[in-house]
């Protein structure tokens, strides 16, 4: 294996470790969620799959039975009892009312009540039929519930009450017949289902909770954007035509001023040409392009455009970076250039990506005269920016000097080194 493969296992080997250790929620003593409608289809399959199993039950009893009748007739009053409550909670998740965790809960309980009487009144340990049924209560116990912690408690209750009742009925356990072995096995299956169940489950809902966070923050982005545009480049292109159109008004006029509204006209336009670029650039972001030369491109747009020299300067290794955190950073430094070309009056602008082991410092610095006092109140740019850095649990600071000595605007966040 070679040295760039080693290191691409390494880190994929880390990152399935951490998701492991995230999925497993080891701190988490909550259920995963209350939400009728996320209980609803595990609950509808839960429902169906105790459906089966009263089933094969009901065919179990009827085929040969080899019990007493006092067994017999308590087996049936449990099955009858099984049946009774599955169908109301079937109902539940059918018919519309809400699906409680409650619900769950009591189910769960009923389930392991039910089953450590039938094992007690089998036999214990000999009762090689109840016991099985622990493992899909504890299975749907830990996907309804989610919490590592809680299946693992809920699972030694079980543990306990099955090794109670298979030490105090009948004669115990048989030492010579090394049945304490047997018990020991089953238990550690128990243990063992619950928490594959659990981390499985977790996992799997950790994923879904990613893909809608990332749906979220499309949307959030699509509303920045829609914004932007009908704050900056709409406004741009509904002030062009009125500069265009006054200027045809004013050729019987002076020059001076045709030249004066040109001017402004031209102005506007390279302002909403500016603007087209962000979401034209911030694409390249999505296509698993490098923030650095991203952004060596958007100021290169950014110079041709406007005529103000930009350069980018970065130090450090760029690291890899999610794609909602590179269009992040990439926006921040969007709505910079975007100040200095319309209020910095700057003759040139520098970008700086500065990559430590742990962080990455981001500025964009220009030369103009600076910003008002009440620059913070003026339009969605700064507001937008500050939203940014805080969504990345990262820091904004702005500085600004006397004329000439322009404005930085700095965005520093963490790096997982892995």
């Amino acid at each position: 294996m070679s040295a760039g493969n080693d290191v691409a296992f390494r880190r994929r080997a880390q990152r399935l470790l951490s998701a492991v250790v995230e999925a497993g929620a080891i701190r988490n003593w909550h259920p995963y969620t209350t939400d009728p409608e996320e209980l609803r289809y595990p609950a509808k399959i839960f429902v169906w799959v105790r459906w089966f199993i009263h089933g094969a039950s009901i065919i179990d009893l009827a085929y040969r039975p080899t019990f007493t009748a006092f067994t017999y007739t308590s087996y049936i009053s449990f099955l009858v009892l099984l049946i009774i409550v599955n169908g109301i909670v079937h109902y539940r998740v059918v018919a519309g009312p809400s699906v409680t965790i409650r619900w769950m809960l009591a189910l769960s309980v009923l389930d392991v009540i039910i089953i450590t009487a039938g094992t007690a009144i089998g036999g214990g340990l000999n009762n090689n039929l109840f016991y099985l049924l622990y493992y899909p209560s504890l299975a749907w116990f830990a996907v309804f519930f989610g919490s590592f912690r809680l299946s693992m408690v809920w699972t030694t209750v079980v543990v306990v009450a099955y090794v109670i009742v298979c030490l105090a009925v009948a004669s115990g356990l048989d030492l010579e017949a090394k049945e304490e072995k047997e018990l020991f096995g089953r238990t550690i299956v128990m243990y063992a289902v619950a928490a594959s169940v659990s981390l499985l489950s977790r996992a799997e809902r950790i994923r879904r909770e990613g893909a809608v966070k990332r749906e979220r923050e499309l949307h959030r982005e699509r509303i920045e954007l829609s914004q932007t545009i009908h704050d900056t480049t709409a406004q741009s292109v509904f002030m062009i035509g009125i500069g265009i159109d006054t200027a045809l008004e004013m050729t019987e006029q002076s020059r001076r001023e045709m030249v004066s509204k040109l001017e402004a006209t031209s102005a506007l336009s390279k302002a909403a040409m500016w603007e087209l670029r962000h979401p034209i650039d911030a694409g390249l972001i999505f296509e698993g392009r490098s923030l650095g030369r991203v952004l060596e491109l958007h100021a290169a747009s950014f110079e041709t455009i406007t005529s103000i020299p930009a350069s980018v300067v970065q130090t450090g290794r760029e690291r890899p970076l999610p794609s909602v955190t590179r269009s992040r950073l990439f926006s921040i430094a969007h709505n910079a250039l975007t100040n200095a070309l319309r209020h910095a009056r700057a003759s040139k602008v520098s970008v700086a990506l500065d990559y430590q082991d742990k962080s990455l410092r981001m500025s964009v610095s220009d030369d103009g005269i600076g910003l008002p006092d009440d620059y913070a109140e003026r339009g969605h740019g700064f507001k937008y920016m500050h939203a940014n850095a805080e969504q990345m649990n990262g820091r904004l600071h702005v500085t600004s000097g006397r004329p000439g000595r322009g404005t930085t605007v700095t965005c520093e966040i963490e790096i997982d080194p892995t």
